[in-house]
């Protein structure tokens, strides 16, 4: 994209950057319950009588969906800039040798960003995993390890509060090696 478009679209993802968690964590809320109230009619009336209609509501679906959303724009900054980075003969080479935009996608671009997007679902991982707000106001009646987390310490630090940080630690850190690994075998594969 070019011109005004670009500058509201970059616009649109700094914004959603700077908004609190609190206020993603409401207008996403809002906006689910609207929508759903909307829906649930529609869908109740589209089946026949004899066939029970699904009724959406809050729950896990919700949450990965909030956190997606939410974590989207941190994704697309900083993929984005390693796709500025990237060397654009390589493309160019590609379909000069005849290659489809899918198999250059796929032989030269990927390769190129894979990386950043490494890294992004790590980050973006970490940053859902760890979000309270955003998962209290769209879990509904769920728990999530947030929730959990919280309500268990409203009470008492407890042993089984400590063994649950010991392994969001442990497996962060495994991810964390797991990804260093990939990246410096790729490396030596080049």
């Amino acid at each position: 994209m070019r011109g005004p478009m670009r500058t509201l679209f970059d616009g649109l993802i700094y914004v959603s950057i700077m908004i609190p968690g609190i206020v993603i964590g409401i207008a996403t809320l809002v906006s689910l319950v609207t929508v759903f109230d909307f829906l649930n009619p529609v869908l109740a009336a589209l089946l026949p009588g004899e066939v029970k209609a699904p009724t959406l509501s809050l729950g896990f679906t919700t949450v990965i969906a909030a956190h997606t959303l939410s974590t989207m724009s941190l994704v697309i900054v900083l993929v984005r800039a390693r796709i500025a980075g990237m060397d654009r003969t390589l493309i160019e080479a590609s379909e000069d040798l005849y290659a489809t935009p899918w198999q250059t996608f796929y032989q030269v671009t990927l390769p190129q960003i894979y990386p950043a997007i490494l890294a992004e679902f790590l980050l973006s991982f970490t940053f859902s995993f760890d979000d309270f707000i955003i998962s209290f106001f769209v879990a509904g009646a769920n728990t999530t390890l947030p929730i959990y987390v919280f309500a268990s310490i409203r009470r008492a630090i407890t042993p089984e509060v400590n063994a649950i940080g010991t392994m969001v630690l442990g497996v962060s850190l495994t991810l964390l090696v797991a990804a260093q690994y990939s990246l410096r075998a790729r490396l030596r594969n080049r």
